[in-house]
């Protein structure tokens, strides 16, 4: 079932916990410390690629366990995921790291039914604590879309879960997978995206993770991001040198 699950020691299961939707979270009330990020907080964003297409080209086995490797390797504080499949969250669940390191994790119903949808998902992980609140609504949220209650049918969807900074400000972060280049009209999509959740985050601190299928460069992003720049610091120009790390 779709939520937030934490595992239970003396259960040697992972059981779901209550959850307080977005809409319902009252700010008044201040972020304890299971529910504020980290002082220094380590961020891991991984597009792990679903096996639907060329399966037999991209060895999905020996891929899947070279990440869960890799993670164990760096124990993050926070972790989205994107392109899960069910395959992938059991092999992630029966890890033992995971178990004893006391991760909370969001689990979307898109991949829980991934095998009979040909679905995925994303997944956030936290690494010793857990969201105030969070929702997962229609990746095409639009300024008079309701969060809480649309009913609009979403082939992609998004993860905001809302976190503490310190006990009165908080931060609501986005785990998202914008359209890929096998969508029709894929950058206006992507383009369009951007532009709502801009307008319907504003009022928060918030940070968009994951994603965005833009390629080096892509002028519509760029300008965007020239349009907002007042308003959004893109962190990837920072902490990414494209022309240093490319490969020839």
């Amino acid at each position: 079932m779709q939520g937030l699950y934490g595992f239970d020691q003396s259960l040697q299961q992972w059981v779901q916990h209550p959850h307080i939707p977005l809409t319902s979270d009252d700010p008044k009330l201040p972020s304890t410390n299971d529910t504020s990020l980290p002082q220094q907080c380590h961020f891991i964003s991984w597009n792990i690629l679903f096996d639907y297409h060329h399966s037999s080209l991209i060895h999905t086995p020996q891929r899947y366990q070279s990440i869960l490797h890799t993670l164990k390797s760096l124990l993050p504080d926070l972790i989205c995921l994107q392109e899960v499949t069910v395959e992938f969250l059991h092999l992630l669940l029966n890890e033992i790291w995971l178990q004893d390191n006391n991760y909370y994790i969001i689990i979307k119903q898109s991949i829980i039914n991934s095998k009979q949808n040909k679905s995925y998902g994303q997944l956030i992980l936290m690494k010793n604590f857990r969201p105030r609140s969070f929702t997962i609504c229609p990746l095409d949220v639009s300024e008079t879309d309701d969060q809480a209650t649309t009913t609009k049918k979403a082939t992609k969807e998004i993860i905001i879960a809302r976190f503490g900074l310190n006990a009165r400000v908080t931060i609501d972060l986005v785990n998202l997978h914008l359209h890929s280049n096998r969508s029709h009209n894929s950058n206006e999509k992507r383009c369009q995206t951007l532009e709502n959740l801009f307008r319907k985050l504003k009022t928060n601190n918030y940070m968009l993770i994951g994603d965005f299928n833009f390629g080096d460069y892509d002028l519509k992003e760029q300008n965007i991001l020239e349009k907002y720049k007042g308003e959004i610091h893109d962190l990837w120009k920072d902490i990414y040198d494209i022309d240093e790390v490319r490969f020839y």
